[in-house]
């Protein structure tokens, strides 16, 4: 029993890492999908947590009765050949951006804190991430078992630092709806969001059901992933919205709102950030290896160097402005395989061991 519950805990971990990404624990993603939307984002913020413990479920259930442990094998014998290959390429292209992407987030992390050259930045998440990748999954989860329990504690003591003064009230003031929103749009970009999240997370979560026999272990993994992230969202929200408008502009608003911290705190911040932009570059090179390196063609170490020196040049652009471009667009191509992957989840629910 023990042991089944640190097995959950990992696998929950390994979820929660693949998904907070420089994105997510900066804040940036959370303040473009749901702090804008102000009370019409707090409650898809929360619909947010049960779509990712569903769908984590389903993808489960799905990998292991069609014995497809890797994301190209899971869309082809889901869709069929021809959307199953559409679906194979978007994720392989997303995939690669979203490393790209992790990169760049590490160098505006050392820039800012650090003052030093992108250079820096990039070499060291580079070497790091080929240190974890080369040793498969366990790499993997031994990277967000750390990681994860790390930047969840930082993120509640930001927020009961943030709180401890002003108490909650000072939200209500922000929680109004915003003149351009509606529900709707709320609803439709909460979606967006589980979406690419997902999809950037199958090649993770096809995986585990190779290795990982227990239905109960998996499921309980899920619904721990699937929790943590709404609830470490909410807090993210809080924090941005005891902010807004002034934090619109910034490229890590994480770091902006803990500005009046002590400076330890705000670099022991800035290293939990840098930790979960490490991990999801982890979890994006290892899906992309998984993949590539299928059937054997290639060796699964040289293809993982690979997919690292050909993410560089794309990490040199702005990172605000690749969030804000690949995410939405992901989202949007992501949706029906999301839907689908829910509704055939659930018709082939397998029976727990």
């Amino acid at each position: 029993m023990k042991k089944r519950l640190v097995l959950s805990f990992r696998i929950g971990a390994a979820f929660i890492g693949t998904v907070i990404g420089a994105g997510y624990a900066s804040g940036q993603e959370i303040m473009q999908f749901f702090s804008v939307f102000g009370a019409y984002g707090m409650i898809t913020l929360l619909l947010s947590g049960f779509v990712f413990i569903i769908t984590a479920v389903s993808v489960f259930n799905i990998s292991d009765r069609l014995k497809a442990f890797n994301y190209r094998d899971f869309v082809c014998k889901l869709c069929g050949g021809k959307i199953g290959s559409f679906y194979d390429a978007i994720i392989t292209l997303f995939l690669f951006l979203g490393t790209s992407i992790m990169f760049s987030g590490s160098c505006e992390i050392f820039k800012a804190y650090f003052h030093l050259p992108k250079i820096y930045g990039i070499a060291i998440i580079c070497i790091l991430t080929l240190l974890a990748v080369f040793k498969s999954i366990e790499g993997l989860l031994s990277v967000n078992s750390i990681i994860v329990p790390a930047i969840s504690a930082v993120v509640i003591l930001a927020s009961i630092a943030s709180f401890k003064d002003k108490n909650m009230l000072v939200l209500w003031p922000h929680i109004g709806i915003p003149e351009n929103a509606s529900a709707f749009k709320a609803f439709f970009f909460m979606f967006f969001y589980c979406s690419y999240n997902l999809m950037l997370s199958l090649g993770v979560l096809t995986a585990f059901p190779q290795d990982i026999k227990s239905r109960k272990a998996l499921s309980m993994g899920a619904f721990i992933g699937g929790f943590g992230l709404m609830v470490l969202a909410f807090l993210l929200n809080a924090l941005i919205l005891t902010d807004m408008p002034q934090v619109l502009d910034k490229s890590l608003p994480m770091i902006y709102i803990t500005r009046g911290f002590h400076p330890y705190f705000r670099y022991a911040l800035a290293l939990c950030i840098w930790g979960e932009i490490y991990s999801t570059a982890v979890s994006d090179v290892f899906s992309l290896a998984n993949r590539l390196s299928n059937k054997k063609k290639y060796s699964y170490k040289a293809v993982c160097t690979a997919i690292v020196l050909c993410s560089i040049p794309l990490s040199l652009f702005d990172f605000k402005s690749l969030v804000a471009f690949f995410y939405p667009l992901f989202g949007a191509l992501s949706i029906f395989l999301i839907v689908y992957i829910i509704y055939y989840g659930k018709a082939a629910k397998l029976k727990p061991q």
